[in-house]
């Protein structure tokens, strides 16, 4: 799910996406990645792929879970990249980055 936060921004996308409550952890293709973990394993979390354009900041987003039979990656299921749980998540960062609220908690969806 992409969602653009036009110019001008009120502060760095660095700092923005920590008001959100992300980490950032690395780089790929040109783009920030920052990830929002849900509990104290490495997954699941959120994955943010944050890039600066001139219009704004664009923020890609998706949900990283691991099979826990398989350990493999969810990256080729439609359901990393839409549905409420990435909805809700992307609502809450814009909402966050705006100042129209504060981290709260992530509801998970059974």
């Amino acid at each position: 799910m992409r969602r653009m936060i036009p110019s001008p921004l009120p502060a760095t996308a660095e700092t923005l996406m920590l008001k959100a409550g992300y980490v950032r952890h690395c780089v790929e293709g040109g783009k920030t990645c920052y990830h929002r973990r849900l509990n104290d394993p490495a997954f699941p979390r959120f994955h943010a792929l944050v890039s600066i354009r001139v219009s704004g900041m664009e923020i890609d987003l998706h949900f990283d879970a691991l099979d826990s039979i398989t350990h493999r990656g969810n990256h080729d299921q439609p359901w990393a990249y839409e549905g409420e749980r990435v909805e809700s998540e992307m609502q809450r960062i814009l909402e966050t980055i705006t100042g129209k609220t504060g981290i709260g908690h992530v509801v998970h969806p059974n």
